[in-house]
């Protein structure tokens, strides 16, 4: 949270001072973006303002250079966590089309498109980002434990999800708690569980809302809830 702040300051700034920069107005936006994604990790509010301000942020830098892949990376972000799916991909096929080399940008497009229910392709590409080995560790472990967890390979999902960072950030220990459910592992998903219910209550109150923001298929979202979450390992 401090390191957050900290770099929402130094964006913010770096704006102001060049307020022609497209990039630093990308990064911005996905930085608010963060307070919305990623609000459990950093004890921000359930506001609409983040979006808010992610959407007058990206917008401004898709004004000053629309065909930057990193602003269209940001672009793709924003309007995915706006509910706006057909422009986040099309955002996202522009971006990886404008660099296909850029590892970061094809990792996120693969996870927008896997969590869309494109998963063939979109896992393909968080695969071929993970072997490259750019992005924040276990970032794109989550994502493929995702993939397994959605072809019904328990195994494999349990494998990638136990290689995430379980530790540092609740949503994966989510998927976690997810994939032992499905697994059968009673004892281990009600350890997961509880650790949830003590570190992070207010993602447990708010499951089905958390996977929704996330999973935009019903039944993506019904194969995540699954075993782990109806009836008897959360309320």
């Amino acid at each position: 949270a401090q390191n957050h702040s900290a770099t929402r300051e130094c964006l913010q700034r770096a704006t102001e001072r060049s307020p022609d920069n497209a990039v630093s107005w990308a990064l911005l936006s996905m930085i608010y973006l963060d307070e919305i994604r990623y609000r459990h990790r950093l004890g921000t509010s359930s506001s609409s303002e983040p979006l808010a301000l992610a959407s007058a942020a990206v917008e401004r830098a898709v004004s000053l250079a629309p065909g930057n892949p990193h602003v269209l990376q940001a672009q793709m972000l924003v309007s995915f966590f706006r509910g706006d799916i057909d422009d986040a991909l099309k955002a996202g096929t522009a971006a990886y089309a404008a660099d296909p080399d850029d590892v970061e940008v094809a990792g996120e497009y693969g996870l927008r498109l896997a969590l869309s229910g494109k998963w063939q392709s979109g896992c393909e590409l968080l695969s071929i980002a993970l072997n490259k080995g750019v992005g924040t560790r276990g970032y794109y472990e989550n994502g493929l434990a995702l993939c397994a967890l959605m072809k019904g390979d328990i195994e494999e999902a349990e494998k990638w999800s136990r290689r995430s960072d379980v530790d540092h950030n609740v949503l994966h220990r989510l998927l976690l708690l997810s994939i032992l459910g499905a697994a059968g592992k009673t004892d281990e998903a009600i350890l997961e569980r509880d650790w949830l219910n003590i570190h992070a209550p207010a993602l447990m109150t708010n499951i089905r809302q958390e996977v929704a923001l996330r999973l935009q298929r019903p039944e993506d979202q019904e194969r995540f809830l699954g075993a782990g979450f109806d009836g008897y390992l959360v309320k």
